[in-house]
């Protein structure tokens, strides 16, 4: 089969796949949508998608695995509420959210957007206490090497290995009781991107089954700087490096009010 199959007896010839290409590898032809550059599909299945006549197939994006879209737009004054309502959870119950929980919670993550399609992400939990405890305490050390070693981050560094080492507080993993990384492999540059997008869709998603999120940055901070303790602790395969890391669990208390942020800074030019 090559790239793309066209219902010509459907087929309207009316170009919008051809507009809604993000590569530009699409023409309309005498018979249709066709591609000139095969190797350039990002397998994003735009294409598919669009067609108001389901004319089109892409052997990377099969028609036969697209669901339709039924679900109506919100409301502006909904979506507005509930984007408003989410709130980063540091602090958790002791019981780590289930198998069930986690699965739905990283299956809506993976349809966040990413750098031309790349995806790639590969997702770790990490459930074991004591193996959190050891996260934290590595993050700890790469902070005081680089408390040592000056580096402009000095400073706050500072502020939060006070509160860790003297204060007894866990200011870094919150005594979450799940952490999940995300990984991606070397070469893809815009991993670290990636991640914080699905990141969103998680953090979104979470409150609707119960959990909550947040980003633990001290943590992914670490990782993404490759401090070798940790990546040894999480397990990260030679080839992938860690991108994010997000705490997840059921939050110990219920928000009532939603904090109000710094006013509009906006220019129209």
């Amino acid at each position: 089969m090559d790239l793309l199959k066209v219902d010509t007896d459907k087929c309207l010839r009316c170009g919008i796949c051809v507009d809604c290409c993000p590569s530009c590898i699409l023409n309309l032809g005498e018979n249709g949508p066709e591609c000139h550059f095969d190797r350039g599909c990002m397998s994003c299945g735009q294409c598919v998608a669009i067609c108001p006549v389901g004319a089109l197939d892409n052997k990377y994006a099969p028609l036969a695995e697209q669901r339709p879209v039924t679900m109506p737009v919100l409301k502006p004054e909904t979506a507005y509420e509930f984007l408003r309502m989410r709130r980063s959870v540091r602090n958790f119950k002791p019981v780590p959210p289930t198998d069930e929980d986690l699965m739905r919670l990283l299956d809506v993550a993976r349809y966040a957007p990413t750098a031309g399609n790349s995806q790639g992400l590969y997702y770790v939990v990490i459930r074991d206490a004591e193996k959190i405890k050891a996260i934290a305490e590595a993050v700890a050390n790469w902070m005081e090497d680089e408390v040592a070693a000056g580096t402009e981050n000095k400073r706050y560094f500072m502020t939060v290995l006070r509160a860790y080492r003297e204060r007894g507080q866990d200011i870094i993993a919150r005594h979450a009781p799940c952490l999940v990384f995300a990984l991606a492999r070397r070469l893809n540059i815009t991993g670290v991107s990636n991640a914080e997008q699905s990141w969103a869709y998680a953090e979104l998603f979470a409150p609707t089954i119960g959990l909550g999120t947040t980003i633990a940055g001290f943590i992914q901070s670490c990782g993404i700087a490759g401090y070798r303790p940790l990546l040894d602790l999480v397990g990260v395969p030679a080839k992938q490096n860690i991108v994010g890391t997000l705490m997840v669990g059921y939050p110990k208390y219920k928000y009532k009010r939603m904090p109000e942020r710094q006013h509009l800074k906006i220019e129209f030019r």
